[in-house]
């Protein structure tokens, strides 16, 4: 037997200092309660777009959440990105609307949001910190990217407040997850290595490429830590938009300034 849902009424509700007579907020706003993916059209057309479309299926199983529309939303993206020659899509899914509390009718219908925008430019080798702000372990939203972006934000603003140009981000016991703008690969000894996000992190589309398109050769998945970095021979951050983008420097250490390996190299923008 299903336990029923409490329901409150709603009596009054502002927005921007209005009052206005919406009974149900989109919960994405209301509670993070969704998720997204970004991607790069080139040539008018969306990459790694059955990589993303998998991403967005396995969040909303995830999730729970019910999209009805995701059957026909590769047409949509593909057609959105005839009329782009180049630029950013960003989808989001949220679990739609309801009214105040957690708790949700289960035939709720998911809002579905789509944003193009120019691509940016290309971007520098990397200075790189460590940050202080660390990532909350949470085993059933591991690799996922939801909404819930707060220590992103957080992350953000001390990389802006330090002067650089990203920032290594661990777990409070110190493992090294992720960079603030993307997922992280180091070279030691003359292997390539990447941290497990089994407990923490988001499994970015470019990442899992790279790992199944064996660009690297032979691979490590393992539990790093921030002195594997600080004796690592290469590093770069990479993401769906920019590419691979290699890092400069590690808290100080200036790394020599070798060439990535070819197939990485071509994913840059």
């Amino acid at each position: 037997m299903v336990p029923p849902i409490f329901v409150m009424t709603l009596i009054k509700q502002f927005f921007n200092t209005q009052a206005t007579d919406i009974d149900a907020l989109d919960r994405g706003l209301q509670f993070g309660d969704g998720h997204f993916t970004t991607l790069r059209i080139l040539n008018s057309t969306p990459e790694h777009l059955e990589a993303h479309l998998a991403r967005l299926a396995h969040a909303n199983r995830t999730l729970r959440i019910h999209h009805s529309t995701f059957t026909t939303l590769r047409n949509r993206l593909t057609e959105l990105a005839k009329d782009v020659e180049q630029g950013v899509c960003k989808v989001i899914v949220t679990r739609g609307n309801s009214a105040q509390g957690y708790g949700y009718d289960h035939r709720i219908e998911a809002n579905e949001y789509i944003q193009i925008s120019t691509l940016p430019e290309p971007q520098n080798p990397l200075d790189v910190g460590l940050a202080n702000v660390t990532l909350a372990e949470q085993t059933v939203l591991a690799g996922l990217k939801t909404l819930n972006r707060l220590e992103q934000v957080l992350l953000s603003a001390e990389k802006s407040e330090k002067g650089l140009d990203d920032l290594v981000v661990c777990t409070n016991d110190g493992r090294v997850i992720e960079a603030v703008q993307g997922n992280l690969f180091w070279k030691m000894r003359g292997r390539w290595q990447t941290p497990s996000l089994t407990t923490a992190g988001i499994d970015g589309v470019m990442r899992q490429h790279i790992i199944n398109s064996n660009a690297l050769g032979n691979l490590d998945i393992k539990e790093g830590r921030v002195t594997d970095l600080e004796q690592a021979e290469q590093i770069f951050v990479c993401n769906s938009v920019r590419g691979a983008v290699p890092v400069r420097s590690f808290n100080g250490k200036v790394f020599e300034n070798l060439p990535l390996p070819e197939k990485v190299q071509r994913l840059a923008l």
